[in-house]
């Protein structure tokens, strides 16, 4: 797996917790917690280039196409499935797939409901099921989704291959949740690594009212010309309100959010993944599956409720581990709007059986979530008449009983734990203490008094001589990654900065020929390297950081006549 690693992907060495999952994962199933950033997809991409057949779950549309498209780019056989396809290409890729012709298929969960497409996939024998933001299956979790606790039963009807779950976060009561729904209690290895990202700057900006955070935001934005950035807000009016101020001051900006048509939304990532925008304003929609690396900024308008989301959400900044800033604004009035979301997930016992009436009548309370409970409230009680043993797999009902017993302490002992992360998130705005100590210390971790790069430990008459001295601004810690032999940050002499121009116009132009993101082409850190560098052959190109085979043989001659024609 480490010569795949090298040639397939120019990486010299595995970054931290990639080898240990990888080892566990050839005696046993695997549930690994490991950081944004941190190169999770390649613990089963790596597999599937040796066993062949690897499924992939992730609820992610726009990721699955993104991520097939990097791979394709590295010469890695690669497909996905959802409804962005014709049925044609559908049919084509699970043929693909089933055949040995591609390694690696991408599915969406509620694809399982084919019991055909099922019957298929076990037929022809699944090596290795991987399930992506596997905290996804804990009502626990911050983003729970029962179309994910079928995962269970159906990696029982694949023939229970073995199985990697994968989460960013997972304190150990959504780890015990996951192992449990999928049937991994006796058989998972649990490999969890430190959620720190030494290169991510925090800083909390405390704003008295909604303008005030605009005007900070605009001047903030002045700074940051020519870099790329994500600006969250709670609701989908503030997201239009602020891309119109944003482009009214001229800057690169489209918005993102849940009442904008699908291909909308489709369209705006694309255009971000592809640098065609700079800046995209956005709720929480826009979460998971946005895997650009060289996101330099994320700056949330209002806090979040809990500090995962918070942490998840800013972790979208500087995956690629180089430095980037992760702003917090906090107004006094967040926390009870975060409330109102809070009880707003966690319907009383009345609208709980509201739901039931609706079910055993025919109607699906979840056609006219707006008037019962919402989509978090919905997700509370489905969960709550599951767990009473009135929804069976499939959504099916066990009862037709209007006055069934329906427990519901699951829906008052979640909101209680919702209230207690809501309270560790406003203690994380209004402390003075270290940003990142907080943050390492929630997720159970030990942390140094003092990370010398937040926004308290920089404001701090001790900052000057603590001797907590902070981590380089490099990579995740523990990683691996070859150092980049005195490379800068960014382009330094005038020669240097006009072929890293010239290079990275050719890199947009050719994403935009293939209809891929930027980063598929290849990264701007590989782009500084090449500049810095300047390589005359296709040998020295292949010992470019991220440069594998395929990728020489695809861009090769481009990027070499463009080094070629700046130095005659």
């Amino acid at each position: 797996m480490r010569s795949f690693l090298q040639e397939k992907f120019g990486f010299p060495d595995f970054r931290g917790g990639q080898e240990r999952v990888l080892t566990a994962l050839g005696q046993n199933d695997v549930l690994a917690v490991m950081p944004t950033g941190s190169g999770k997809s390649m613990c089963y991409v790596l597999p599937a280039l040796i066993t062949s057949r690897t499924l992939v779950v992730s609820p992610l549309i726009a990721l699955m196409q993104d991520q097939v498209e990097s791979l394709t780019a590295a010469g890695v056989p690669a497909a996905f499935i959802n409804s962005t396809l014709s049925r044609e290409e559908q049919n084509k890729n699970y043929l693909d797939f089933i055949y040995g012709r591609v390694n690696l298929l991408y599915v969406a969960p509620e694809r399982f409901t084919n019991q055909m497409f099922v019957d298929g996939l076990r037929k022809a024998g699944i090596r290795l099921l991987a399930i992506d933001e596997a905290h996804c299956m804990s009502q626990w979790g911050h983003d729970f989704r029962p179309d994910y606790l079928r995962l269970g039963a159906i990696r029982e009807r694949l023939g229970s291959p073995r199985t990697l779950a994968l989460t960013a976060t997972a304190d150990p009561q959504v780890q015990a949740d996951i192992t449990r729904n999928l049937g991994l209690t006796d058989t998972a290895t649990t490999v969890v690594t430190s959620v720190d990202r030494p290169n991510l700057q925090f800083r909390v900006v405390t704003i008295a009212w909604a303008d005030e955070g605009v005007e900070w935001l605009r001047n903030y934005l002045r700074g940051k010309q020519g870099t790329t950035g994500i600006v969250y807000a709670r609701t989908r009016q503030s997201v239009d309100d602020m891309v119109n101020v944003l482009a009214d001051a001229g800057l690169s900006v489209a918005g993102y959010h849940a009442g904008m048509l699908s291909e909308e939304r489709a369209s705006v990532q694309r255009l971000f993944m592809r640098d065609e925008i700079s800046i995209v304003v956005a709720t929480n929609a826009f979460g998971m599956g946005v895997d650009k690396p060289d996101v330099r900024f994320v700056v949330h308008m209002n806090m979040p409720g809990r500090i995962e989301a918070y942490y998840q959400e800013a972790g979208r900044a500087g995956r690629d581990g180089e430095p980037a800033q992760c702003v917090l604004l906090f107004h006094p009035d967040d926390e009870s709007s975060q409330q109102w979301f809070i009880d707003r997930a966690h319907p009383s016992d009345e609208t709980v059986r509201s739901i039931w009436f609706q079910m055993i009548s025919g109607t699906d309370a979840a056609t006219n979530l707006g008037n019962v409970a919402g989509q978090d409230g919905y997700a509370s009680a489905f969960n709550a008449l599951r767990n009473s043993g009135l929804i069976g797999e499939n959504r099916a009902l066990v009862s037709q009983n209007p006055a069934a017993a329906i427990d519901t302490e699951s829906i008052r002992a979640h909101q209680r734990h919702a209230e207690e992360r809501l309270m560790r998130m406003v203690g994380y705005a209004k402390s003075f203490e270290c940003r990142r100590k907080l943050i390492l210390n929630y997720f159970g971790e030990e942390a140094p008094e003092r990370c010398g790069a937040c926004d308290n430990c920089l404001k701090s008459p001790a900052a000057a001589t603590t001797s907590a001295s902070p981590r380089p601004m490099g990579s995740p810690s523990g990683s691996l990654q070859r150092p980049l032999q005195g490379v800068p940050s960014s382009p330094g002499g005038l020669s240097e900065k006009e072929l890293y121009a010239l290079l990275a116009q050719w890199r947009l132009d050719r994403a935009r020929t293939d209809g891929v993101a930027a980063y598929a082409v290849c990264s701007p850190k590989a782009l500084r390297e090449i500049a810095f560098i300047q390589p005359q052959d296709s040998d020295t190109l292949a010992g470019i950081w991220g440069f594998g085979v395929a990728r020489v043989d695809r861009y090769g001659a481009d990027i070499l006549a463009i080094v070629n024609a700046r130095r005659q």
